[in-house]
């Protein structure tokens, strides 16, 4: 695998607009070295579950289910070796450590029954008290010191892409949602329109105006249309720019 084929995907992942955009492209990499599924993902901390820190999963869904279920993770070697090793392993290595139990050794070996032989997990930085990892899996995989380099680098990549764009999905989610009369009121209050020179523009009323913007200003949390003005600017509810 060539070092432009890594920046060419780290060019792809800059103009994915989406969690699900950024995880198929990484995964797409991920199938020229035989890895066919994967999943990206925070540890889970006391009292959460690693369903609800998952970011993105593509594993076959019977695998997902018994992995959820049984809260395999709490006893997965993927798991438990992170805290051993800093850098990507892969499960060969990872079980090549003395430490884990039959028990434990049994969750790799039923992810056998999915197809999954092999895999290699890339540890990272997580955004809780505990780390984060990529994890691929596949079919039977020998990778060489290149290849394990250049899905170091996408994974690192593309964890960080993922980071920005799931922010920016909880900064949406939050933001309060106004109707489109409050919406067009607000736009023209922005351009410097009174009430009634947006009741004539809406064929509204001025009392309607003034209760549109009142609506709006209890929405941000402001005392002022000018604060609501900026608010809706900085979310992106408004443009600086109204057709006429």
């Amino acid at each position: 695998m060539s070092a432009e084929a890594v920046f060419n995907l780290i060019d792809e992942l800059e103009g994915a607009n989406s969690i699900d955009e950024t995880w198929s492209a990484f995964m797409v990499f991920a199938c020229k070295f035989g890895f066919t599924h994967g999943g990206l993902a925070d540890m889970p901390g006391p009292h959460e579950r690693i369903e609800d820190t998952t970011l993105c999963l593509s594993w076959p869904e019977e695998w997902r289910q018994r992995y959820f279920e049984n809260n395999y993770i709490t006893k997965d070697p993927a798991n438990l070796h992170l805290e051993r090793s800093p850098t990507p392993f892969t499960w060969e290595e990872m079980l090549a450590a003395p430490i884990y139990t039959k028990e434990q050794r049994r969750i790799v070996s039923e992810a056998s029954e999915f197809g999954l032989f092999s895999g290699l997990i890339v540890p990272l930085p997580g955004v809780g008290m505990g780390p984060a990892l990529v994890t691929i899996a596949g079919g039977k995989v020998d990778l060489s010191a290149r290849n394990r380099a250049a899905l170091h680098l996408a994974a690192i990549y593309t964890h960080a892409r993922v980071r920005v764009l799931s922010k920016r999905r909880a900064r949406l989610q939050t933001m309060p949602q106004l109707s489109p009369r409050e919406r067009q009121c607000l736009q023209w209050v922005a351009v410097g329109k009174s009430d009634w020179e947006i009741s004539e523009i809406l064929s509204i009323s001025e009392k309607t105006v003034n209760s549109h913007l009142e609506r709006v200003k209890k929405k941000f949390g402001v005392r002022t249309r000018m604060q609501a003005v900026v608010h809706g600017l900085r979310m992106r509810a408004i443009g600086f720019e109204v057709a006429a």
